[in-house]
């Protein structure tokens, strides 16, 4: 979901932007930038993913004004580089996409916050909960927050912003349910699908490319 400026109110839109700006600040403490920054490979890598997923949010199906669908990619993006990373990263990949003309720049902070953060913090959610109260198992690691939290960061993502349209009076309730929401299904399980191939992949050939698997934990602690 990627709204065009006009769409929302501007005293709405400024202030999504303003919550924006404040997480990614909250991201930018967070981020782990010695060591981010020490391995020149880790930053090359990063903006060739969020490159890459500039042009796969390029391929999206258009139902409406605000309302796409296209593959996100984040959880994948989040468990490579960590949720303060990718939110940073998040935010870059929106910029890019807005650049295109695909979305509006004062929308800038509502599509970032619905297409990108949110998905991050979920698939970050899901990790958190994997360590926690799940066995320490490769097949956890990538159908948990893999799989599963990509399923649902788009859930999130799509439902949270579906209710921002109706609560602002862009949309009715039963025009979304009836032209939009049923489509969510055959997006969630595709994403989850791909995130989690992405994920296997990379633990297989390129694990020092993910952050957050570690196979002293997932792989020798069992």
């Amino acid at each position: 979901m990627n709204l065009p400026d006009g769409l929302l109110p501007a005293s709405l839109l400024w202030l999504f932007n303003l919550i924006m700006l404040l997480l990614l600040g909250v991201a930018a403490w967070r981020a782990p930038w010695r060591l981010f920054l020490a391995v020149g490979s880790r930053q090359h890598l990063l903006l060739a993913v969020c490159l890459l997923l500039v042009l796969l949010w390029g391929m999206r199906a258009e139902v409406g004004p605000g309302l796409s669908i296209h593959f996100l990619g984040m959880a994948a993006f989040s468990l490579m580089f960590g949720w303060p990373l990718a939110l940073l990263g998040g935010a870059i990949i929106m910029a890019g996409y807005t650049f295109l003309g695909r979305a509006g720049w004062t929308a800038l902070g509502v599509n970032t916050l619905i297409t990108a953060a949110i998905p991050v913090l979920v698939a970050h959610a899901a990790l958190v909960f994997s360590r926690r109260h799940m066995a320490p198992n490769f097949f956890v690691y990538i159908f948990i927050p893999g799989f599963l939290g990509a399923a649902l960061g788009v859930l999130v993502s799509v439902l949270l912003g579906a209710a921002l349209l109706v609560w602002a009076g862009v949309y009715d309730a039963a025009h979304l349910l009836h032209d939009y929401l049923p489509y969510l299904p055959l997006v969630m399980l595709p994403e989850a699908v791909l995130n989690g191939m992405i994920l296997t992949a990379l633990v297989a050939i390129k694990p020092d490319w993910v952050a957050t698997f570690d196979d002293e934990f997932y792989i020798r602690n069992r």
